[in-house]
C-alpha cells in the first residue's frame, strides 16, 4: 500500500496543533504585554538592594512569575510612601508584598502568595512586656519610628495616632532609616513584620539587643501582589493569578521564603498551610 507522506507545511501545521494541545490554558489564552513594571521598596528580606541588584522574596517571586508566564518584567524601586501613588498614577503595573485594603482593590486585583503579621519590636533597654499594642500605648514610654505608605487596620491606626499625639511616634521614608535611628538611639523600636525587622537586626547586629512582641491587634494576614486594572488586561491578570496559584500549590513560594529568610523562619510563615491563599486566588475578581 502506498502511504502519502504529509508535505512540510502540513507537518508544521500538525506540530503546531499538537503543541497547542499540551500548552497550559493560561499560556494559550493571553498575550503578554510588552513590559510589566514591578514596583519594589525597602522591605527587609522581602526586597532590598544588594549593590546594583535587587534581592528578596518579592524579587524572587516576581522573577519566577515572569519565567512561568513568559512575560517580560522590569523591577522599579520606590520609597514605600511613593509606591502606591505611582501605582495609582499608572506608572506601576504590579506592587509586590502588599496587604489587602478596599482602597487598593479599587485600582487592581489582589493576588496573595504568602502571610505576614506585625511585631512590636523594641530595644531591650526600653523594658516592658506587652501582649497588645494598646497595652504598649497605655503603659509604655518607648518611641517608635514607622515607614510611610504601610497599610494598617483601623484599630491599629487609632492606636498609632495616639502615639503620635503623645510625641512617641515619627514617620520616615523607609525601614533603613528606621533602624539607623534605632542604632543611633533616636528611636526605641518600630512596628514591622518579621521578614522586615529580622534582616535589619541581623545586618546591624541588633539581634541580642532587641525583643519582638506578637501583639493581639495584628494576627497573620494575607500578603500578595496588586495587579493594576488600568494597565494590565483581564486575561493577563488571570494568567498571573494562575501562575501564582501553581507557585504556591507546588511549594515554590515556600522554598523561596526558606532560602531567603532561613528554613525555620520560612516554615513559620506558612505554618497554617496555604488553603486560604489558594482559595482567595480562585475567588472571582472584584469588579
Amino acid at each position: 500500500m502506498f502511504i502519502r507522506r504529509p508535505t512540510a507545511p502540513r507537518r508544521l501545521l500538525r506540530f503546531a496543533v499538537c503543541l497547542l494541545a499540551v500548552l497550559p490554558a493560561a499560556v494559550q489564552a493571553f498575550v503578554c504585554p510588552a513590559l510589566t513594571r514591578v514596583g519594589l521598596s525597602d522591605l527587609g528580606y522581602s526586597s532590598y538592594r544588594d549593590g546594583a541588584r535587587f534581592r528578596g522574596t518579592s524579587v524572587a517571586v516576581a522573577e519566577e512569575l515572569a519565567r512561568r508566564t513568559g512575560c517580560r518584567i522590569r523591577l522599579d524601586w520606590y520609597p514605600r510612601g511613593r509606591l502606591f501613588a505611582e501605582y495609582g498614577a499608572g506608572n506601576v503595573d504590579l506592587v509586590m508584598a502588599s496587604l489587602r485594603s478596599p482602597e487598593r482593590e479599587r485600582g487592581g486585583r489582589f493576588i496573595p502568595y504568602s502571610y505576614t503579621r506585625f511585631d512590636l519590636l523594641l530595644t531591650k533597654r526600653s523594658g516592658g512586656n506587652y501582649s497588645s499594642l494598646a497595652d504598649f500605648v497605655e503603659h509604655g514610654k518607648a518611641r517608635l519610628n514607622l515607614t510611610r505608605g504601610v497599610f494598617y487596620p483601623v484599630e491599629v491606626r487609632h492606636l498609632l495616632d495616639r502615639l503620635q499625639r503623645a510625641g512617641r511616634l515619627e514617620y520616615v521614608n523607609d525601614y533603613d532609616v528606621v533602624f539607623k535611628k534605632i542604632v543611633a538611639g533616636r528611636a526605641d523600636g518600630t512596628f514591622a513584620p518579621p521578614i522586615i525587622h529580622l534582616r535589619h537586626q541581623r545586618t546591624l547586629g541588633l539581634v541580642d539587643s532587641m525583643q519582638a512582641f506578637a501583639v493581639s491587634e495584628t494576627p497573620p494576614r494575607l500578603v500578595g501582589v496588586f495587579v493594576a486594572r488600568a494597565s494590565v488586561a483581564r486575561e493577563v491578570r488571570d494568567a498571573y493569578a494562575d501562575a501564582l496559584y501553581q507557585m504556591v500549590a507546588d511549594g515554590t513560594v515556600q522554598k523561596i521564603y526558606e532560602r531567603e529568610i532561613g528554613v525555620e523562619a520560612g516554615r513559620q510563615v506558612f505554618q497554617n498551610g496555604v488553603a486560604e491563599i489558594l482559595a482567595t486566588i480562585r475567588r472571582p475578581e472584584r469588579p
